[in-house]
């Protein structure tokens, strides 16, 4: 149990709900909270939440800007040094899914996808359809290593084939991670806004 968060997104929850009811207050939720509210009250959500507390250092010491060696153009850096700044950009994510179990110690081996399903499922139809839906995951993931490989293609043809593989390893990860972040939070603040509005609309009418 962590009762400040809960606390906290509590007090956010319903002073959103005072805004969707027109109310007036002013209300700002952060990822953390976000991920508690559309997560709360699912397997998923009490194996975040201790994540979340796990992984607080990391995060907080977490690069800020993105992994600029995927998109350099001025020279090549090393795969080495390529999936050294990838791993510095996403080390919250890393510890959380650690934490969770879907991944292990060698981050880029691949997901536990058993573990990844259990969680996903757990949680309100209406956010885990977006998250387990194949295609659109992957439709993302090619984008986005579609777009490195196009900034990084001189720089790629010059590594060693095992050099390549490690390269193309830590762009999939990455794409993967950021995709999944990415969808989670749109998908969590439309169920959460349905959530405010259906909370709204029931005090409306009991009024």
């Amino acid at each position: 149990e962590h009762p400040p968060l809960k606390m906290r997104s509590i007090i956010v929850l319903c002073a959103a709900i005072a805004v969707a009811a027109g109310e007036g207050y002013a209300v700002s939720i952060d990822q953390m909270e976000l991920g508690y509210l559309c997560t709360q009250g699912t397997s998923m959500g009490e194996k975040m939440l201790e994540a979340y507390h796990l992984c607080s250092g990391e995060m907080t010491q977490q690069q800020t800007y993105g992994p600029r060696s995927l998109s350099r153009s001025d020279f090549c850096p090393s795969p080495s040094e390529i999936k050294k700044e990838v791993k510095g950009y996403l080390q919250g994510e890393i510890c959380v899914f650690k934490q969770m179990g879907w991944i292990d110690n060698y981050w880029q081996t691949g997901w536990n996808k058993d573990t990844v399903l259990a969680d996903l499922s757990s949680l309100p139809e209406e956010v885990s359809y977006f998250l387990l839906d194949e295609s659109i995951m992957g439709e993302c993931v090619d984008d986005i290593t579609e777009y490195i490989y196009s900034t990084t293609e001189q720089c790629f043809a010059t590594y060693t084939e095992a050099g390549q593989s490690k390269v193309a390893r830590t762009i999939d990860f990455y794409a993967k991670v950021t995709c999944f972040t990415r969808t989670f939070e749109e998908v969590c603040k439309e169920y959460v806004v349905g959530m405010l509005y259906a909370a709204s609309s029931n005090a409306g009418m009991k009024e």
